[in-house]
């Protein structure tokens, strides 16, 4: 019976860290968890600097002394609706995302 204690002991001592190697809080589980987040954080960061890329021509283009007319004549059109005499303006109804 005494050579049993031993034996008995030590396989709950590796149950216990076995179990805590997968289900623990820092198991593979929770790895496998923070991989994934990893991964769209990164996606999310492509996306933040595509768009950061994406302002910085903008502002190149409105910078002054070198201000794109083609640009300010887009932006004029698009965000005041702006048109030239003599131009016929078309509206069109926005679509929603419920369509």
């Amino acid at each position: 019976m005494v050579s049993r204690l031993p034996a008995i002991g030590l396989s709950l001592l590796l149950l216990y860290f076995a179990f805590h190697a997968f289900a623990g809080e820092r198991g593979l589980g929770r790895w496998t968890d923070a991989q994934i987040e990893l991964e769209t954080r990164k996606a999310e960061l492509a996306a933040i600097e595509a768009e950061i890329d994406r302002l910085r021509v903008d502002i190149r283009r409105l910078t002054p002394g070198s201000v794109d007319p083609d640009y300010v004549e887009a932006l004029a059109r698009d965000t005041l609706a702006f048109a030239y005499p003599g131009e016929i303006v078309l509206l069109l109804p926005e679509r929603s995302s419920a369509n």
